[in-house]
């Protein structure tokens, strides 16, 4: 088979596999908009996303591969995540300043959309029969599926919390000022990490139903579903013996979240061989009963998570982003930041620098492309900004975001001419 019908075979299976990424985001936004689902309906499924599918999707999907050797030969990933992570936000910065730009433009440009919308892109490609090119020897297509899906969820787990340390302060400059956040927004002791729910459900915090607290946890601004609301620790009474540690343990305790929590349980299990086996492995004693149903439970985060995502845009009233501030973040998104990927993979990728691995070079160009998180919209939200003009921008972001076939199959050619070194 000649290379450009491999190409041309290649961008096909991809523009088929973004194409029903992008349907499965219509299909939401369609059913919002003709009133289907309400903001509260919505609401719901993203918590359940966040505190229950998506945990147990990264127990299974991670577990497997957070062993030692495991993480000895894939550290490229995270730290390719990080890395470009904040490249990409120094990037929307350099362009905020010159051009005068809106603040949230640096987050736009930053963050990636790294969970549902790639995980939803993988299992397109395993259909149209792209994945195959990027299995290993003796490695089926489901095999190579699973395995692409467990180092995504450990960049996005990454990225997540790098973004979620800066992002409410940098929106809140679109105010004209610099403001601290509410109280109810600051970690410290006794209170869980202010994190807003990311539409890819990497968001750090479990929702609570009670929107008239959640409306008084941030100072009475009305920002209800964005943000996860603060629960208090309970006021334990330490013994004297272990009081020293109440303010490191309360101070970890702040940053706890159901998708860390999940992601710390897919490490336990992942790196203590008896519980691997038991639990990871088939033919354990609790892969039958729990590790099935995680699956099962986890199975149901990607496609859903994206259906929300497009309900979401559909609900929240949108307005004229600006048109060069749109075209900025989209070139630095479809652009900018897929060339940095492809030529990194192309200078560094089969010279013995990291993993000899055609899956891992195809990762490290779809890290950082593509439409910005959607965490964006409820980030603006949380620190109350006007998100008219945000959801403008994303939706057109996700509109575009077919042109993910051009990067994914200049991606499988560079990938190609890396393994004939």
């Amino acid at each position: 088979m000649s290379t450009a019908h491999t190409v041309l075979e290649t961008f096909l299976g991809a523009l088929q596999g973004t194409v029903s990424v992008l349907l499965t985001f219509l299909a939401g936004y369609i059913v919002a908009r003709r009133g289907t689902v309400d903001q509260a309906t919505i609401k719901h499924i993203s918590n359940l996303c966040t505190s229950l599918f998506l945990p147990s999707l990264l127990v299974v999907q991670m577990g497997p591969e957070l062993t030692a050797s495991s993480l000895a030969r894939y550290w490229i990933i995270p730290l390719w995540g990080l890395a470009t992570t904040v490249l990409a936000h120094l990037v929307g910065w350099a362009g905020q300043r010159l051009f005068g730009l809106k603040h949230w433009t640096i987050v736009a440009c930053g963050r990636p959309n790294s969970n549902a919308l790639p995980l939803l892109l993988l299992q397109s490609l395993e259909a149209t029969g792209v994945l195959e090119l990027l299995s290993a020897d003796g490695e089926n297509v489901a095999e190579t599926l699973r395995r692409a899906q467990s180092l995504l969820l450990l960049n996005a787990v990454v990225q997540q919390v790098l973004t979620f340390q800066f992002a409410p302060a940098v929106l809140l400059l679109d105010d004209g000022h610099s403001k601290p956040l509410p109280d109810a927004l600051r970690p410290g002791p006794g209170r869980l990490l202010p994190i807003v729910q990311d539409e890819e459900r990497v968001g750090l915090l479990g929702d609570q139903e009670d929107d008239e607290r959640d409306e008084d946890a941030v100072g009475g601004n009305g920002i209800g579903d964005a943000l996860i609301p603060i629960a208090e620790i309970p006021d334990m009474h330490w013994p004297k013996p272990i009081a020293p540690l109440a303010k490191p343990v309360k101070l970890v305790w702040s940053y706890m979240s159901a998708p860390l929590i999940g992601a710390i349980i897919a490490f336990i299990l992942g790196m203590i061989p008896p519980l691997h086996r038991e639990f990871l492995v088939k033919g354990g004693i609790f892969y039958a009963s729990i590790t099935q149903s995680a699956k099962n439970l986890g199975g149901i985060f990607i496609a859903l998570q994206t259906f929300s995502v497009g309900a979401e845009l559909g609900l929240v009233p949108s307005s004229n982003p600006g048109y060069f501030q749109t075209i900025w973040v989209l070139l630095v998104r479809f652009i900018v930041m897929p060339a940095l990927g492809l030529l990194f993979v192309w200078a560094t990728a089969g010279r013995g620098l990291y993993v000899h691995d055609p899956l891992v070079w195809f990762l490290l160009v779809l890290i950082p492309a593509g439409p910005s998180a959607m965490l964006l919209m409820n980030v603006a939200a949380m620190v109350n900004i006007d998100q008219g003009p945000i959801a403008g921008y994303l939706t057109v972001a996700y509109l575009l975001s077919p042109l993910m076939a051009i990067v994914c199959s200049l991606g499988l050619t560079i990938v190609q001419t890396a393994e004939q070194r």
